[in-house]
């Protein structure tokens, strides 16, 4: 794989996520390893940008290093997650959803969130609400990602928009409402009121 292919990537994923759709559409092992890379970028560049937000202490050496690697991989595992829940919800739906696709999709989707430390650099320099612009940055960018991620299973699947945003965030409310209810369960255990 050489640069112009990687700066396809890049390109496709933050100006036309149709284009990145066909790119990652033919089944290969390049495009897990691209989504990877990714995805230790984003969480890089996630921790540079909150650290930029306070003063360093000897604590940031072991956040970028072991920090690091527990959110690269946290980060990996909700991914999998989120995309093994969407897959089964889209083929229950009728379609032929492929995880390796939608796994790559939602990687590779998270690009536009490598924009956050400029973001936070430009209003930390400034000293006006970097805090603020940083939360609104990662929503706008997160948003951003959504999109990008929602246009590619659009394009693949060949469904309409509104179909495609329920069933991205279909998986997420899976998740909150068994989070939820598993919560409930354990403070009612710990209380007492469940034997």
């Amino acid at each position: 794989m050489n640069v112009i292919q990687i700066l396809d990537y890049w390109y496709s994923a933050l100006i036309d996520p149709e284009k990145l759709s066909q790119i990652i559409a033919v089944e290969d092992k390049k495009h897990f390893i691209v989504s990877a890379v990714v995805v230790a970028i984003v969480v890089f560049m996630d921790i540079v940008a909150q650290s930029l937000l306070s003063m360093q202490t000897g604590f940031f050496y072991y956040k970028i290093t072991y920090g690091f690697i527990a959110l690269f991989l946290l980060d990996v595992l909700c991914l999998m997650i989120y995309a093994g829940l969407l897959t089964v919800i889209l083929q229950i739906g009728g379609y032929q959803a492929s995880g390796g696709y939608i796994i790559n999709a939602l990687a590779l989707s998270q690009i536009p969130r490598i924009f956050i430390v400029p973001v936070v650099l430009i209003f930390k320099s400034l000293y006006f609400a970097p805090v603020f612009f940083y939360s609104a940055a990662s929503l706008a960018l997160f948003i951003w990602s959504l999109f990008i991620a929602m246009r590619c299973i659009s394009q693949r699947y060949q469904i309409e928009s509104l179909k495609t945003i329920g069933y991205i965030a279909l998986p997420a409310i899976l998740a909150g409402v068994t989070a939820f209810l598993i919560l409930v369960a354990g403070g009612m255990v710990l209380i007492g009121l469940i034997k």
